[in-house]
């Protein structure tokens, strides 16, 4: 279990309040309590992260492990909403005092508006939850009936907050496009109605997309009445028996290998193509299954829908496992599909829409789950097992890139857009063919692979990959890296994995120099310290 990003997140919204403090001396007693609880918040989860590895504590972690990831999940919910605020601090001119008070009161208002209760009372909660756990951790006596009170409080509102961004698998039902917009809309305007149109909240949701952020691909065509924008049956095929395998489907004897159909001239069928570096990981885990519902007629069913096949990719094992993701090209809806072999003349099949999915590093592993309970519940849907790292990062940002270019739902909170052992060693701004990137630095824990990853910054995708490249064997390269002026670093070799659209247009010089144009001084120069610090690991 990994609460780094959960505590890291916390101190990072703490020190943005410590801004406003120094801005706003008459809100100074709040803002200093809201910046003292995110702290307390980052140490438990310090400490609860430091017992689940204690040989002493961890057989306790199983008791809280439903509760953990409870407030976990609300809590990065509200992280994320914070931080969304603090973003909109870059579009403000004006009077530093005024911008920071203004965003302080729509801070503010919106989570009375949300739950009823204060950002403050939010935290507090989350707060004692977490000592309470931390008590169970240790053995210590806790109050069960404080506990059971918090924990109603949390369920409630992980709901309203999951609600806003995905229908729950609980609730799936046949609807139309028309009646899940409208209810949107109508929510929306109601909000709007409500709020005075001169209040900080007036406006706030949703506001106007950027020049630089970037949007979900167009639909081409209308969707039919009953391919809805969520969640919905005509999603996933009938549960009925298998159908009889194709006779010219292709097998294969390597770990992995691609089958590509041509659909159209789609990012995802190159990624795999092409030539990347092999750094091996320990084969350590389950061997690749599908845990998911037998379908029938898949295939069939697909076609009907107007889904292509993208890729195909083999996993040797004990159900000779093939994994497919189909496209239809109007929508940009994704599907993915599991193949294992039953008998020599039979498969079964499982189907399932991308955007209900969430994806999870176990030692080699990738497991993709289904989500329950409002996002606080993972359930297991296919283990997929990989022996280099650079296939497993490749097929992961596959995923995540797929699924948020998947008109089916905004997934521009997704809490899987990193990869368990693999740990940040820089993030900055960059602007990468006009448009406002966070470049990232990772190393791997288990492989000692370093990897560049470029992810959109702002809009409706936010976090997506938009590349990614592996660097382990250039940054102890004399030469590799050089800096043209104080905010551009050029780098002479780099080899992109791409995970966008064609009109991406990586910017080079005119030798082939390939550039990061910083936003800022000190990114640039923070890249440089990194690079030069993990030539030397």
């Amino acid at each position: 279990m990994s609460l780094h990003d959960s505590y890291k997140t916390a101190e990072a919204v703490a020190e943005g309040f410590r801004s406003f403090s120094n801005l706003l001396p008459e809100h100074d007693t709040e803002i200093t309590s809201l910046v003292v609880d995110l702290f307390s918040i980052s140490l438990f989860l310090k400490n609860l992260e430091g017992m689940a590895r204690n040989r002493a504590y961890r057989y306790r972690l199983p008791a809280i492990h439903p509760d953990l990831e409870l407030v976990r999940a609300s809590l990065n919910y509200t992280l994320e909403d914070v931080l969304d605020f603090f973003d909109d601090l870059e579009s403000r001119r004006g009077d530093p005092s005024e911008a920071y008070k203004q965003l302080w009161m729509e801070i503010c208002a919106h989570f009375m508006e949300e739950s009823q209760e204060s950002l403050s009372t939010r935290l507090a909660k989350y707060k004692s939850f977490l000592r309470d756990l931390s008590e169970i951790m240790k053995g210590e006596p806790t109050d069960t009936r404080l506990m059971a009170s918090l924990r109603s409080n949390l369920k409630g509102l992980l709901v309203h907050q999951d609600s806003r961004l995905a229908p729950r698998l609980g609730s799936m039902s046949l609807s139309s496009p028309s009646s899940s917009s409208s209810s949107s809309s109508s929510s929306s305007s109601s909000n709007g109605s409500n709020a005075d149109p001169g209040s900080p909240v007036a406006g706030r949701r949703p506001r106007g997309r950027r020049s630089y952020e970037r949007a979900r691909p167009s639909h081409s065509s209308p969707q039919s009445p009953i391919s809805t924008s969520s969640a919905t049956f005509s999603d996933i095929p009938p549960s009925v028996p298998s159908a009889p395998d194709s006779p010219t489907t292709s097998t294969t004897a390597t770990s992995q290998s691609i089958d590509s159909i041509a659909v159209s001239d789609h990012w995802a069928r190159r990624v795999f193509l092409d030539e990347h570096p092999m750094t091996p990981i320990p084969y350590v885990g389950e061997s690749s299954k599908c845990l998911g519902e037998v379908k029938g007629n898949v295939k069939g069913w697909l076609h009907d829908e107007g889904f292509e096949e993208l890729f195909q990719l083999a996993f040797s094992g004990d159900s000779d496992l093939r994994v497919c993701f189909y496209l239809r090209e109007d929508d940009h809806r994704v599907r993915i599909v599991c193949k294992s072999r039953r008998t020599s003349r039979t498969s079964d099949y499982s189907c399932l829409p991308l955007n209900l999915l969430e994806i999870v590093r176990i030692g080699s592993c990738l497991q993709i789950c289904r989500r329950r309970r409002g996002g606080s519940e993972l359930v297991l849907w296919a283990n997929l097992k990989f022996n280099t790292i650079e296939q497993m990062v490749i097929f992961f940002c596959t995923f995540l890139a797929l699924r948020s270019q998947d008109s089916g739902r905004p997934v521009e909170r997704i809490r899987d857009y990193e990869l368990d052992e693999e740990e940040e060693h820089f993030g900055g701004q960059i602007v990468d063919d006009d448009f406002l990137h966070a470049l990232r630095v990772y190393r791997d824990n288990v492989s000692g692979a370093v990897r560049l990853q470029a992810s959109v910054h702002k809009g409706e995708m936010k976090r997506m990959p938009v590349w990614t490249a592996f660097i382990t064997e250039q940054i102890g390269s004399r030469g590799w890296i050089r800096r043209a002026d104080p905010k551009t670093i050029l780098l002479r070799d780099l080899r992109r994995v791409i995970f966008t659209f064609p009109s991406y247009n990586p910017p080079r010089t005119p030798k082939g120099e390939h550039i990061l144009k910083f936003t800022n001084k000190s990114d640039a120069q923070g890249f440089m310290d990194t690079i030069a610090e993990l030539a030397h690991l």
